[in-house]
């Protein structure tokens, strides 16, 4: 659909997004923000929000603090307040520094936003063509090739794109209109940048052969998103089913699925847990090896997460932090005791106050569980605790002896009651999950 740009389409479009107290506009003072700028100067009175627009000084151009006044003389002028970030970024070796850059932005903007405040872009639809052009060049799938949509959940409120229905040239007829001024950064003719290489060497071509290109491209991101929306559906139902808390799953029933499946469900898996997905050959890798002998352990990493399987449930988290399992900790059990290497808080909630002491698994370790004396291992087996958790599990000790595995298990006879609160998940004996 070919929307007009004025100020009654940009009041539509935000009629449609959350109701919030306040939008914040990502200006940079070139053409697509400052017509943006201007549309919301022109409604401002009509909307029950404030608006307040962010300039982002990266740092990377000698022009920076001339573009800077530029935008503060704008806003100015257009009675919009105007909040200026100065940010200095260094180039890093093998990182794209346009993916450095937005994702500094983005990081900073963040920051000044509240719970259920929208940030405004002026991505639109020449930029929704790149961006598929761009995710089919790195193989991406559905959800990739779908593209940026209208809006989407940011920090605690959300990101929303009011003109994404509207082509360069015709914001550019806006601005030429109006007589706006705005900024041109070089760096956007350098087609060294991927983004600027299809916009200036490819999508022109195109356009010269199919003059509807560029929309016709977006349009196919739409009817992606929307088959990317169907699948996301269906995912959460399979899944509901297969769901044992938080960072697990069960393996059986998602086996039964074919390996097409098995690999969206775990992608939209991740997604629920705001894991980041693994690369596509690493995951498929791993679902082949799901079906082999269940006595082995399968695990991959990627960007600081860990995916693993144990017996019939698959685990997923952050990658464990280091932890030096010798340490020993004198507990007075009148205070919360704080672990080490982010293993959470012990706290004694029934019992006499007493000094206990505090430290982890050890070759031979027994406990006296269950009217036998067990050793440690097969206890945490009995428990279901995954090996590569084992020597994490807090142990509480009385005058030498073990009286307690954290709140999962305690010694017979033993009249106390502790609590221990921890990101991991882990079963205790009643069958109540923690975590």
């Amino acid at each position: 659909m070919n929307l007009p740009i004025n100020s009654n389409t940009l009041l539509k479009q935000l009629s449609v997004l959350p109701p919030t107290k306040r939008y914040l506009l990502a200006f940079s003072g070139g053409l697509d923000s400052t017509a943006l700028l201007h549309l919301l100067a022109s409604i401002k009175d009509q909307i029950d929000a404030g608006v307040v627009a962010v300039h982002i000084d990266h740092g990377l151009q000698q022009q920076s603090p001339e573009w800077s006044r530029h935008c503060s003389d704008l806003c100015r002028q257009l009675d919009i307040p105007l909040k200026k970030v100065s940010l200095s970024l260094q180039p890093v070796t093998g990182e794209s520094l346009e993916a450095q850059a937005r994702e500094a932005r983005y990081a900073a903007i963040e920051q000044l936003m509240q719970s259920g405040e929208i940030l405004l872009t002026a991505h639109h639809r020449d930029d929704q063509a790149e961006t598929l052009l761009l995710n089919l060049m790195r193989g991406s799938g559905v959800k990739g090739l779908a593209s940026m949509p209208v809006i989407r959940r940011f920090a605690e409120g959300w990101l929303a794109r009011p003109l994404l229905e509207i082509s360069r040239s015709e914001i550019e007829a806006y601005a030429t209109k109006h007589k706006l001024k705005w900024i041109d950064d070089p760096s956007n003719a350098l087609t060294d940048f991927n983004r600027n290489y299809l916009r200036h060497e490819i999508l022109p071509g195109l356009t010269q052969r199919w003059p509807a290109a560029a929309a016709s491209i977006a349009e196919s991101a739409s009817h992606l998103a929307e088959a990317g929306q169907l699948l996301d559906e269906e995912s959460g139902k399979l899944l509901a089913g297969m769901l044992a808390v938080p960072g697990q799953l069960q393996l059986e029933p998602l086996l039964q699925q074919p390996q097409a499946w098995q690999k969206l469900l775990l992608r939209h898996w991740l997604q629920q847990l705001g894991l980041p997905p693994p690369p596509r050959k690493r995951l498929a890798g791993f679902v082949q090896q799901l079906t082999a002998d269940s006595q082995r352990i399968p695990q991959i990493n990627w960007s600081g997460v860990e995916l693993r399987r144990y017996n019939n449930l698959l685990y997923a988290g952050k990658r464990l932090q280091p932890h030096d399992a010798a340490i020993e900790i004198e507990w007075r059990t009148s205070q919360l005791l704080k672990l080490p290497s982010q293993l959470g808080e012990l706290q004694m909630l029934e019992g006499e106050q007493k000094q206990l002491m505090v430290r982890f698994r050890r070759e031979g370790d027994s406990m006296c569980w269950h009217s036998h004396q067990r050793t440690l291992k097969s206890i945490l087996r009995t428990l279901e605790i995954p090996p590569w958790q084992r020597d994490r599990v807090p142990l509480i000790i009385d005058n030498g002896d073990i009286i307690a595995i954290a709140d999962l298990a305690y010694a017979d006879n033993t009249m106390l009651l502790f609590n221990w609160k921890h990101q991991t998940t882990l079963p205790s004996p009643s069958g109540r999950w923690l975590g």
